[in-house]
C-alpha cells in the first residue's frame, strides 16, 4: 500500500514546472491583472446587489401599503445636517486619470490615438495607445486607494525605497501568454508600481502592441523603459482616491 502510495505521489510531480525567476514574475504579473479585473468586477457586482436590495424594499414597501393609505402623502423630515460633519475627499475619476496620463506622454512627444477607462472610487484606470513613429503600443495606468499589498514585501530584486518612505517596484519583461499564443502574438509588457506609505499606489505598464492580448506585437520591446515608467509615475499630477480603509494584507498576493 505504501509502496503504491509513493507511486502515485512520484508520478504527480515529476512533471511539475520549477519555481524560477520568470515563473515568479510571470505570477506577480498575472496577479495584478486579475486582482483589477476582480475589482472592477467587484465593483459592478456590488452596484447591482445596491439596486436590487433598493428594489427590493421598494417592492415591500408596496406589497405592505394598504388601500386606503394610497394617496396619503408622509411627512417629510429633513434630516440633520452636523455644521462640524467634514466632507470626506473626493474620489478620483477615470477621466481625471486619463487626462493625467495624455499630459505626461503628450510632453513625452508621442502621439496619442485609441484610449479606454475603467474604474471609479476606490481605484481608476486608463489607457492610450501611443506611437514614436517606431509602432503603436499601449501605456496603461491605475491609481488605488490602497487595500493591495506591499510589492516590496518581503525585499526583491526590482524594488527602490524612496526619501518619502514609498517604495518603487519595477518588473523585468516579461510575456502576455504562457502557451502557444506567445510566438503568435509576441507581445511583452514591464510594468512599475509607486506604493506609497499611506498604502495608497499607482500602477503603470508598458506594451510592445497596441493592446495586452489578441493583437501582434510592433516592436521588439516595450514602448516606455522602466526608467521612463518610474518618472511617470513620481509625478506629482496624479490624482489619487482617498486612503482605503480597508489594511492591507503587508503581502503581494499572486492570486
Amino acid at each position: 500500500m505504501n509502496t503504491q502510495l509513493t507511486d502515485l505521489m512520484n508520478r504527480a510531480t515529476e512533471n511539475l514546472e520549477p519555481v524560477t525567476a520568470d515563473l515568479l514574475e510571470r505570477s506577480v504579473t498575472q496577479g495584478l491583472r486579475q486582482r483589477r479585473r476582480r475589482t472592477a468586477l467587484l465593483t459592478a457586482s456590488g452596484a447591482g446587489a445596491v439596486l436590487a436590495t433598493a428594489g427590493l424594499i421598494g417592492g415591500g414597501i408596496q406589497l405592505l401599503s394598504s388601500p386606503a393609505d394610497t394617496g396619503v402623502a408622509a411627512p417629510l423630515t429633513k434630516p440633520s445636517v452636523n455644521p462640524s460633519t467634514k466632507t470626506p475627499p473626493a474620489s478620483v475619476t477615470p477621466k481625471e486619470t486619463l487626462a493625467t496620463l495624455r499630459s505626461l506622454l503628450a510632453a513625452r512627444g508621442l502621439k496619442l490615438s485609441k484610449y479606454e477607462t475603467w474604474g471609479g472610487g476606490d481605484f481608476a484606470g486608463a489607457a492610450y495607445v501611443v506611437d514614436d513613429g517606431k509602432g503603436a503600443a499601449r501605456v496603461d495606468v491605475m491609481v488605488s486607494g490602497g487595500g493591495e499589498g506591499n510589492p516590496c514585501v518581503p525585499v526583491r530584486s526590482g524594488c527602490t525605497t524612496l526619501a518619502d518612505g514609498s517604495v518603487l517596484y519595477a518588473s523585468p519583461v516579461s510575456p502576455e501568454y504562457s502557451d502557444g499564443r506567445q510566438a503568435q502574438y509576441g507581445v511583452v509588457s514591464r510594468f512599475v508600481t509607486l506604493y506609497r506609505a499611506d498604502g495608497r499606489n499607482i500602477n503603470l505598464t508598458s506594451y510592445n502592441g497596441p493592446a495586452e492580448k489578441g493583437q501582434r506585437h510592433t516592436r521588439p520591446n516595450p514602448i516606455l523603459s522602466a526608467a521612463e515608467l518610474s518618472d511617470l509615475a513620481k509625478s506629482k499630477s496624479w490624482k489619487l482616491p482617498p486612503v482605503n480603509t480597508v489594511k492591507p494584507s503587508g503581502k503581494f498576493k499572486t492570486k
